[in-house]
């Protein structure tokens, strides 16, 4: 557990004044580690046995009847003291002349109280009692982020409980986790002043103060730091970076055993789902290798069948640093790539594909369509257009699930499809500003009525009206839909019946078409940041 130490001292009871010798700074001072009060007494033994860095309380009264009983002299109980390994001596002002050895004095204002030894070591064992409770809670939390999160996690929860920003760096400077509303990385001169862990240096700087420890791990070498404002460090804050530094350099030696496969996993996921604040978005940038303004593309791999064939693919198509920026979105794994590896990645899936003759999109969704119509394929790669900045990648994942749902719904054939391909997504890019609109549901329904109800003669009807639109007549319909001619004429008449619409205007075939078209899009995905 942290150690509380004069600072704290100085900061609970605003009336000390600290009083450094020659020699010996404020900062210094400020650093020494406190125990208990002990006070000196009037009679042999003056002052009980110490077991160090205790602060030793001096009162005028008690000094005056040590001189006056001739037991000792002022000169050679202080000259004791100083030998002592003391945190500091706790006395009035004008009392003593001169310094105390290396010992800073902290200065009472007026007569020291009778009570003021039971005072403060009340106050010592309350603050203990309440840093004591934070680690526990603190560890529990740190140790359930480790185990489901990794470095990310961790400094998240930190994080989170100290209201604090928390970054750990490595022996470079570059930043290997961040979290916090404003966490800002120390400079090469601050990082040069770092003390290991468990001790701390605590840097003022422009915007407030830097707490920082150096951690060794694995042969690694790593720094850990929490920003606060300016004067307003306390021992909660050592106590989270300590816990932090030790949690902090069991990952970094697990990692060094055995890497992880993809450490910014949760960095892309945040990002793609919204989650990145202004203030860390260059961070995260950073740490993936972007720039925050930099183009990226979105791209969505999924496939069916066995996972080992799916990671051939991936292993196929995708280069590590490609992979390093990718992360698990339900069945899909999402890439964030720059235009380059897009391009690169495109070229090579398109050449595991077999050549083939085209083959037209389904006519209907599989809920729809006559069962066993029509087989997915095993694995399918989608890319959004490319967006300007980082700062738009939400954007690029809703065009990648749009794209994904449709080879899905079998709209589209896949494998592979881009965004701002018209080759590719057809009259869809157009109908994409549509998708989950109430307005598409409801034009939708006004043009199909009851075809879209869900019994099996209104399927058939519209498998009758798609395969009409798609192929032009009555008899290559029929040959499509392997019935009689007569039937097909039956079925059209009915759903001009049905739908108030003349299948010979070449308006109302259009305006059909496009209500099919809405019908094959895919269910509404939620926002992005859901």
């Amino acid at each position: 557990m942290a150690e509380l130490i004069l600072r704290d001292l100085c900061r609970w009871d605003r009336r000390f004044v600290l009083a450094c010798p020659p020699g010996l700074s404020e900062e210094s001072a400020l650093e020494r580690p406190i125990s208990w009060g002990i006070s000196v007494r009037a009679a042999p033994p003056f002052l009980p046995p110490p077991r160090g860095d205790e602060l030793v309380i001096l009162s005028g009264r008690i000094l005056r009847e040590i001189q006056a009983s001739g037991l000792a002299e002022a000169e050679d109980l202080l000259d004791t003291l100083a030998e002592t390994p003391i945190a500091a001596l706790v006395t009035e002002p004008n009392l003593i002349e001169g310094p105390v050895g290396s010992l800073p004095l902290l200065l009472f204002p007026g007569p020291l109280p009778l009570d003021l030894e039971s005072t403060l070591n009340r106050l010592l064992t309350e603050q203990r009692r309440a840093l004591y409770r934070l680690s526990t809670e603190l560890t529990r939390e740190l140790s359930r982020a480790a185990l489901s999160g990794g470095l990310d996690a961790v400094l998240q929860a930190a994080a989170l409980a100290s209201n604090r920003s928390l970054l750990l760096q490595d022996s470079e400077g570059r930043l290997l986790a961040a979290a916090g509303p404003t966490p800002t990385p120390a400079p090469p001169t601050a990082l040069a002043q770092a003390r290991p862990h468990p001790a701390t240096r605590l840097l003022s700087e422009s915007l407030g103060e830097r707490l920082l420890t150096a951690i060794t791990a694995g042969g690694r070498v790593a720094y850990l730091s929490l920003l606060a404002v300016a004067g307003e460090t306390t021992e909660r804050d050592r106590l989270v970076l300590s816990l932090l530094a030790g949690l902090c350099a069991s990952l970094l030696a697990q990692e060094s055993r055995t890497a992880r496969p993809t450490p910014s996993s949760q960095l892309v996921a945040d990002l793609l789902l919204g989650r990145v604040s202004e203030s860390t978005l260059p961070l995260v940038a950073q740490r993936l290798g972007l720039g925050p303004n930099q183009p990226v593309i979105v791209a969505l791999f999924a496939a069916s069948g066995e996972p080992e064939a799916a990671e051939r693919v991936l292993r196929r198509i995708l280069e590590p640093s490609a992979r390093d920026r990718s992360t698990p979105l339900g069945d899909t794994l999402a890439l964030l790539l720059t235009e380059d590896e897009a391009a690169a990645v495109e070229d090579r899936a398109r050449s595991l594909v077999r050549p083939t003759f085209p083959e037209p999109p389904a006519l209907l969704p599989p809920r729809f369509a006559a069962p066993s119509v029509r087989n997915q394929p095993a694995w399918f790669l989608v890319f959004a257009e490319p967006v300007p900045h980082l700062r738009a990648v939400p954007q690029g994942l809703r065009q990648a699930r749009f794209l994904a749902g449709l080879i899905r719904e079998g709209a589209l054939p896949g494998p592979i499809a881009r965004f701002d391909a018209l080759a590719d997504t057809g009259p869809f890019a157009f109908l994409y500003a549509l998708w989950g609109e109430n307005r598409a549901t409801n034009l939708a329904r006004s043009l199909l009525g009851p075809l879209l109800e869900e019994d099996e003669r209104a399927q058939e009807l519209l498998r009758t009206l798609a395969a009409f639109l798609a192929c032009g007549s009555a008899s290559e319909v029929a040959a499509h839909l392997g019935i009689h001619r007569n039937t097909v004429a039956y079925r059209l008449a009915q759903i001009s019946e049905l739908t108030g619409r003349n299948l010979a205007d070449p308006r109302d075939r259009l305006l059909l078409h496009l209500a099919l078209l809405l019908v094959s899009m895919p269910p509404a995905e939620p926002p992005a940041a859901q």
